[in-house]
């Protein structure tokens, strides 16, 4: 279900994102990255349609780029694209598309020229889960493809998907939301979190359980890790598997303790057990439900106590998935998102687990640099541009994430 909805969602904005260049354009001015890296177009060279502006691409070079199988079939002049994301189908000549049995109407159609099958470079991308960015200033089409293209944020207050539920919905469709980390609690209801996620899975959203405290750490704290992780499980067991939250999220942050500054071994220790302890429940409870943890990016100066082994290759090891909390409001420079994240992200991709980059959007008391609050979110969307080039050669990246839902809404309400 979500494979088709993003696909017709993403198919449809062809006539309104920005990837139509003025038919004067010159083709050699335009470049074409799939994950960080330039395509050099061998069999037959991109250009400009000239009634429609759109780009035209050789149809196997882009989609073998994003991992989709391509076959053409001469008597019904049709080629089929083919992923884990969906199955697309244009035909020669024709302005529409078939994806996933859906017809799609397309700006530009696909053609044949000099013997080669060109089609619309946005519509194939998108049609394949691949995100596609327009980046102005370089003339430059900045392909990610699905496997790396996550968009997250997360929702602290769960009382807002009963008194907010459709605008939350409405909001995660226009940030192409795939995946939220929502606040698990006693309220709201059941059916409240049931008809949530529902539709949050039809839109092809995953839903994790969240919850942390710092005191967490301290053993006689445990019960509440336990009683919580309980309750999530009774919830799945007892709902449809589309009603279902996909994994544990754990945003644990003892480093905001006191007792960090007088006994950091002390705190590191503790906090190892509690991450032990979390492991345990999550495998005596549901192996099916994945395990990620929020760290911030210095954690990886930080060494196991007793080892020279870093703190955050420790906990790479134990999750499924870590979100980099790499709060900064620039992408590039030494102290840039890229800069702060890359040393977690070259480990995740040593120990093969996965990695999303996250910035923040809330006021902070540490300094300006470290959050959009006075920014706008044109300008964080374009250095969000510069981290997904710089970071998606990597096997580990898999996205970006915004914290939180609340101030995202308040950023992108104070740009308009």
């Amino acid at each position: 279900m979500r494979k088709t909805i993003v696909c017709l969602v993403l198919i449809q904005m062809l006539t309104s994102l920005p990837l139509f260049f003025p038919v004067y354009s010159l083709i050699n001015e335009l470049g074409v990255e799939v994950n960080g890296e330039k395509i050099a177009f061998m069999d037959a060279q991109p250009y400009i349609d000239e009634q429609t502006g759109s780009t035209m691409v050789p149809a196997r070079e882009i989609a073998e780029k994003l991992g989709a199988e391509v076959a053409w079939n001469r008597s019904s002049m049709q080629v089929t694209f083919r992923s884990q994301h969906a199955t697309s189908i244009l035909t020669i000549g024709q302005k529409n598309a078939s994806v996933d049995g859906k017809q799609v109407e397309l700006d530009s159609p696909a053609v044949l020229k000099k013997d080669r099958t060109m089609v619309p470079l946005r519509a194939v991308s998108e049609s394949l889960g691949a995100d596609v960015d327009w980046v102005g200033e370089r003339n430059l089409v900045l392909i990610t493809s699905a496997d790396k293209a996550q968009r997250s944020t997360w929702i602290w207050d769960s009382k807002l998907i009963e008194t907010d539920g459709d605008r939350i919905l409405q909001f995660a469709a226009s940030q192409k939301l795939t995946a939220i980390y929502l606040r698990f609690e006693k309220y709201p209801s059941q059916d409240v979190y049931r008809n949530f996620i529902r539709r949050a899975s039809g839109q092809g959203i995953k839903v994790e359980a969240l919850a942390g405290e710092r005191d967490w750490i301290y053993e006689e704290n445990h019960i509440y890790i336990q009683q919580w992780m309980a309750a999530v499980t009774q919830y799945n067991t007892s709902v449809d598997a589309l009603e279902r939250f996909q994994g544990f999220h754990f945003d644990i942050e003892p480093y905001t303790l006191d007792k960090w500054k007088v006994n950091q071994t002390w705190v590191l220790e503790r906090w190892m057990d509690t991450i032990r302890f979390i492991e345990s429940r999550v495998k005596s409870s549901d192996r099916n439900m994945t395990m990620a943890f929020d760290i911030p990016f210095w954690i990886n100066s930080v060494t196991v106590p007793g080892s020279s082994y870093s703190f955050s290759a420790w906990l790479l090891e134990k999750a499924d998935s870590v979100v980099i909390m790499a709060y900064r409001n620039k992408a590039l420079g030494s102290n840039g998102i890229i800069a702060r994240a890359k040393s977690i992200i070259l480990e995740a991709a040593t120990l093969k687990k996965r990695a999303v980059i996250a910035v923040d959007t809330l006021p902070s008391t540490e300094a300006d640099y470290t959050t959009f609050y006075k920014s706008n979110a044109s300008l964080m969307e374009s250095e969000l541009k510069q981290v997904k080039e710089s970071l998606s050669p990597y096997p580990s990246y898999i996205g970006i994430a915004v914290h939180d839902y609340v101030r995202w809404i308040d950023l992108l309400n104070a740009n308009r």
